[in-house]
Protein backbone atom coordinates (compact mmCIF):
# COMPACT_ATOMS: atom_id res chain seq x y z
CA UNK A 1 0.00 0.00 0.00
CA UNK A 2 2.89 2.35 0.75
CA UNK A 3 4.24 2.00 -2.78
CA UNK A 4 0.83 2.61 -4.37
CA UNK A 5 0.20 5.61 -2.10
CA UNK A 6 3.50 7.13 -3.28
CA UNK A 7 3.46 6.20 -6.99
CA UNK A 8 -0.04 5.09 -7.95
CA UNK A 9 -1.25 1.58 -8.74
CA UNK A 10 -0.28 1.60 -12.43
CA UNK A 11 3.29 2.68 -11.69
CA UNK A 12 3.96 -0.13 -9.18
CA UNK A 13 5.07 -3.53 -10.49
CA UNK A 14 5.10 -6.95 -8.88
CA UNK A 15 8.89 -6.66 -8.93
CA UNK A 16 8.67 -3.39 -6.96
CA UNK A 17 6.50 -5.09 -4.34
CA UNK A 18 8.88 -8.06 -4.15
CA UNK A 19 11.89 -5.78 -3.72
CA UNK A 20 10.16 -3.77 -0.97
CA UNK A 21 9.14 -6.96 0.84
CA UNK A 22 12.53 -8.60 0.22
CA UNK A 23 10.94 -11.69 -1.33
CA UNK A 24 11.23 -13.44 -4.66
CA UNK A 25 8.62 -13.28 -7.39
CA UNK A 26 7.95 -16.97 -6.79
CA UNK A 27 7.31 -16.36 -3.08
CA UNK A 28 4.97 -13.49 -3.99
CA UNK A 29 2.85 -15.80 -6.15
CA UNK A 30 2.84 -18.49 -3.45
CA UNK A 31 0.80 -16.08 -1.31
CA UNK A 32 -1.23 -13.98 -3.76
CA UNK A 33 -2.46 -14.36 -7.32
CA UNK A 34 -2.00 -10.79 -8.52
CA UNK A 35 -0.71 -7.32 -7.81
CA UNK A 36 -4.20 -6.07 -6.97
CA UNK A 37 -4.69 -8.90 -4.46
CA UNK A 38 -1.42 -7.93 -2.78
CA UNK A 39 -2.67 -4.34 -2.45
CA UNK A 40 -6.30 -5.06 -1.58
CA UNK A 41 -5.67 -8.13 0.50
CA UNK A 42 -8.27 -10.80 0.87
CA UNK A 43 -11.90 -9.78 1.13
CA UNK A 44 -12.69 -9.83 4.86
CA UNK A 45 -15.40 -12.48 4.50
CA UNK A 46 -15.58 -15.66 2.47
CA UNK A 47 -18.28 -17.91 1.06
CA UNK A 48 -16.41 -21.03 0.02
CA UNK A 49 -17.82 -23.88 -2.10
CA UNK A 50 -19.10 -25.69 1.00
CA UNK A 51 -20.94 -22.57 2.15
CA UNK A 52 -22.50 -22.07 -1.28
CA UNK A 53 -23.61 -25.71 -1.29
CA UNK A 54 -25.16 -25.29 2.17
CA UNK A 55 -27.05 -22.22 0.92
CA UNK A 56 -28.31 -24.23 -2.04
CA UNK A 57 -29.36 -27.31 -0.04
CA UNK A 58 -30.71 -25.95 3.27
CA UNK A 59 -34.34 -24.87 3.61
CA UNK A 60 -34.70 -21.51 5.35
CA UNK A 61 -37.38 -19.03 6.27
CA UNK A 62 -34.73 -16.28 6.07
CA UNK A 63 -32.35 -16.78 3.17
CA UNK A 64 -30.30 -13.69 4.01
CA UNK A 65 -29.68 -15.03 7.52
CA UNK A 66 -28.75 -18.42 6.06
CA UNK A 67 -26.17 -16.69 3.86
CA UNK A 68 -24.75 -14.71 6.79
CA UNK A 69 -24.53 -17.92 8.83
CA UNK A 70 -22.26 -19.32 6.11
CA UNK A 71 -19.88 -16.35 6.01
CA UNK A 72 -16.49 -16.98 7.47
CA UNK A 73 -14.31 -14.15 8.61
CA UNK A 74 -10.76 -14.12 7.33
CA UNK A 75 -8.32 -13.74 10.19
CA UNK A 76 -6.81 -10.30 10.59
CA UNK A 77 -8.97 -8.76 7.89
CA UNK A 78 -10.96 -6.38 10.08
CA UNK A 79 -8.29 -3.74 10.65
CA UNK A 80 -10.37 -0.60 10.05
CA UNK A 81 -7.31 1.59 9.46
CA UNK A 82 -6.16 -0.79 6.75
CA UNK A 83 -9.68 -0.89 5.22
CA UNK A 84 -9.71 2.92 5.18
CA UNK A 85 -6.34 3.05 3.39
CA UNK A 86 -7.61 0.55 0.80
CA UNK A 87 -10.75 2.63 0.23
CA UNK A 88 -8.59 5.70 -0.34
CA UNK A 89 -6.33 3.80 -2.74
CA UNK A 90 -9.31 2.57 -4.73
CA UNK A 91 -10.81 6.05 -4.98
CA UNK A 92 -7.55 7.39 -6.40
CA UNK A 93 -6.68 4.45 -8.65
CA UNK A 94 -9.39 3.42 -11.12
CA UNK A 95 -7.57 0.22 -12.15
CA UNK A 96 -7.47 -0.93 -8.52
CA UNK A 97 -11.14 -0.03 -8.03
CA UNK A 98 -11.94 -2.04 -11.17
CA UNK A 99 -10.04 -5.06 -9.82
CA UNK A 100 -11.97 -4.84 -6.53
CA UNK A 101 -15.24 -4.58 -8.42
CA UNK A 102 -14.37 -7.62 -10.54
CA UNK A 103 -13.69 -9.68 -7.40
CA UNK A 104 -17.03 -8.58 -5.89
CA UNK A 105 -18.91 -9.48 -9.06
CA UNK A 106 -17.37 -12.96 -9.14
CA UNK A 107 -18.42 -13.61 -5.53
CA UNK A 108 -21.90 -12.18 -5.98
CA UNK A 109 -22.43 -14.19 -9.17
CA UNK A 110 -21.54 -17.42 -7.36
CA UNK A 111 -23.90 -16.43 -4.54
CA UNK A 112 -26.69 -15.65 -7.00
CA UNK A 113 -26.32 -19.11 -8.56
CA UNK A 114 -26.60 -20.74 -5.11
CA UNK A 115 -29.67 -18.63 -4.23
CA UNK A 116 -31.28 -19.44 -7.58
CA UNK A 117 -30.76 -23.17 -7.00
CA UNK A 118 -32.04 -22.81 -3.44
CA UNK A 119 -35.28 -21.15 -4.53
CA UNK A 120 -35.80 -23.73 -7.27
CA UNK A 121 -35.33 -26.53 -4.72
CA UNK A 122 -37.38 -24.84 -1.96
CA UNK A 123 -40.07 -22.69 -3.63
CA UNK A 124 -41.81 -22.44 -0.24
CA UNK A 125 -38.89 -20.25 0.92
CA UNK A 126 -39.80 -17.55 -1.56
CA UNK A 127 -40.85 -14.24 -0.02
CA UNK A 128 -41.88 -12.61 -3.31
CA UNK A 129 -43.92 -15.27 -5.12
CA UNK A 130 -45.64 -12.68 -7.34
CA UNK A 131 -42.41 -11.67 -9.09
CA UNK A 132 -40.09 -13.79 -11.23
CA UNK A 133 -37.59 -15.85 -9.24
CA UNK A 134 -34.63 -13.97 -10.75
CA UNK A 135 -36.01 -10.73 -9.23
CA UNK A 136 -36.07 -12.37 -5.80
CA UNK A 137 -32.57 -13.79 -6.33
CA UNK A 138 -31.33 -10.30 -7.15
CA UNK A 139 -33.09 -8.86 -4.09
CA UNK A 140 -31.52 -11.43 -1.75
CA UNK A 141 -28.04 -10.90 -3.18
CA UNK A 142 -28.42 -7.13 -3.04
CA UNK A 143 -29.50 -7.26 0.61
CA UNK A 144 -26.31 -9.19 1.41
CA UNK A 145 -24.16 -6.86 -0.69
CA UNK A 146 -25.71 -3.79 0.91
CA UNK A 147 -25.17 -5.09 4.45
CA UNK A 148 -21.53 -5.94 3.73
CA UNK A 149 -20.99 -2.61 2.02
CA UNK A 150 -22.56 -0.66 4.87
CA UNK A 151 -20.35 -2.42 7.39
CA UNK A 152 -17.13 -2.19 5.36
CA UNK A 153 -17.67 1.40 4.21
CA UNK A 154 -18.03 2.68 7.75
CA UNK A 155 -14.68 2.54 9.56
CA UNK A 156 -16.42 3.47 12.79
CA UNK A 157 -19.37 1.12 12.41
CA UNK A 158 -20.69 0.50 15.92
CA UNK A 159 -19.17 -2.84 16.78
CA UNK A 160 -19.04 -2.83 20.56
CA UNK A 161 -18.35 -6.40 21.56
CA UNK A 162 -19.95 -7.86 18.43
CA UNK A 163 -18.09 -10.05 15.97
CA UNK A 164 -17.70 -8.71 12.42
CA UNK A 165 -20.37 -11.13 11.17
CA UNK A 166 -22.75 -9.93 13.89
CA UNK A 167 -22.00 -6.40 12.69
CA UNK A 168 -22.93 -7.39 9.14
CA UNK A 169 -26.24 -8.71 10.52
CA UNK A 170 -26.71 -5.39 12.34
CA UNK A 171 -26.08 -3.56 9.06
CA UNK A 172 -28.77 -5.71 7.40
CA UNK A 173 -31.16 -4.80 10.22
CA UNK A 174 -30.43 -1.11 9.68
CA UNK A 175 -31.19 -1.50 5.98
CA UNK A 176 -34.43 -3.43 6.50
CA UNK A 177 -35.58 -1.01 9.22
CA UNK A 178 -34.92 1.87 6.84
CA UNK A 179 -36.85 0.16 4.02
CA UNK A 180 -39.83 -0.46 6.31
CA UNK A 181 -40.06 3.27 6.94
CA UNK A 182 -40.41 4.17 3.26
CA UNK A 183 -43.88 5.05 2.06
CA UNK A 184 -44.78 4.37 -1.57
Amino acid sequence: MNLVEKRGFDAVTVEDICAAADISRRTFFNYVDSKDEAILGAFPFELDEGALETIELTPSGNLVELIFSQLTEKEGSQDHECLERRRALMSGNPALAHAAHKRRVETLTALARAVEKHLARFPEDRKLPDVPAEVEVHSVVEMCRTALSLYLASPHFPTGDKTPIECVRAAAHIHTDFCKELAW
